[in-house]
């Protein structure tokens, strides 16, 4: 079986029998570098995943890329945002904190990043409503399955919001645990604090995994392109993945500036506060140039995630 074959082989039979030689041909004609391999193996991925195969190839390939573009600039989005937490973990209760009150060029870089969070923030719910609300819609409708897949993020935010509860009543002395303390300082960190902030960055980032698979599952089996909406007294059908491909560009463009504003903050923090980022002042008082490096490594692979995402469906819009 040669390479061609095999990519071919790695869509489902159902997709094979009706896309099959046609895929074939523009395989002989387009398979060039790494990333076509790469963008082959995410339309394999949201084929197994589920896709309404009585589509003509041009339209079913173009919703395909459309639809999967989105969907990486999700999780790469997640993925930043465990990157931001983790920033904001780094710098809280740090000299780092402290320096940002009197040093304008840091506190410029620190209020670029929570600028960037807000607009991708915003940039995501204004895409991603309208594809959640024709998800529970027809969940209502046809299939009480997909639904499921929509309770997974509210779930996993309820049990960080649950364990958050319970992290501020240790703080505030309501509860007791044994080698844990209700305040710690930097000389004074307990194994048990490391252990109970430790299960917190467990929980949101298993959380995040989880409500990407869910999110990825719950629109990769929505068959449903099109969508009506009653907006100021008016209905308006708004087509889903084009409606939230702009939103997603602007989210992804949010995180390339969060990822330069980052990397200029610890800059200016190393240059100002070398001998911190020579000490242990990371996350659960792990090396701080380590954690700095762990944390914009994760924002840049985000990022490169989601632009990867917004390339193809961009050319896909082009196509289209």
């Amino acid at each position: 079986m040669n390479v061609r074959n095999w990519l071919v082989h790695l869509y489902p039979r159902a997709w094979r029998e009706r896309y099959g030689e046609e895929f074939e041909i523009l395989l002989e004609e387009c398979l060039h570098s790494p990333l076509n391999v790469v963008d082959i193996f995410l339309g394999a991925l949201d084929a197994h995943l589920g896709f309404p195969y009585e589509k003509n190839w041009r339209l079913m390939d173009m919703v395909n890329k459309l639809r999967t573009a989105i969907l990486l600039v999700f999780a790469g989005y997640i993925g930043f945002v465990i990157g931001g937490f983790a920033l904001y973990g780094l710098a809280d209760d740090s000299p780092m904190a402290a320096l940002m009150k009197t040093d304008p060029s840091l506190s410029a870089a620190w209020i670029t990043v929570q600028a960037g969070a807000a607009v991708a923030l915003l940039a995501v719910i204004i895409g991603g409503l309208p594809i959640t609300w024709a998800i529970i819609r027809r969940s209502f409708i046809t299939s009480h399955q997909n639904l499921r897949f929509v309770l997974v993020p509210v779930i996993a935010f309820l049990v960080l919001v649950l364990y958050a509860g319970f992290t501020a009543a240790v703080g505030l002395n309501r509860l007791q645990i044994p080698g844990v303390l209700p305040v710690v300082s930097h000389d004074n960190f307990p194994v048990g604090n490391r252990l109970l902030i430790g299960g917190a960055m467990l929980v949101f980032v298993l959380g995040a995994i989880a409500s990407t698979a869910a999110v990825w599952k719950a629109i990769s089996k929505t068959e449903t392109e099109e969508n009506t909406l009653r907006i100021f007294g008016r209905i308006k059908s708004i087509t889903l993945y084009e409606y939230a491909f702009i939103p997603a560009v602007i989210a992804a463009l949010a995180m390339l500036v969060m990822l330069i504003a980052t990397l200029a903050w610890g800059w200016l923090s190393f240059s100002a506060l070398p001998r911190v980022f020579a000490g242990n002042w990371g996350l659960l008082q792990t090396s701080t140039t380590g954690s700095f490096a762990v944390i914009v490594a994760i924002m840049a692979f985000s990022t490169a995630v989601a632009f990867f995402g917004i390339t193809r469906g961009r050319s896909a819009r082009k196509t289209a």
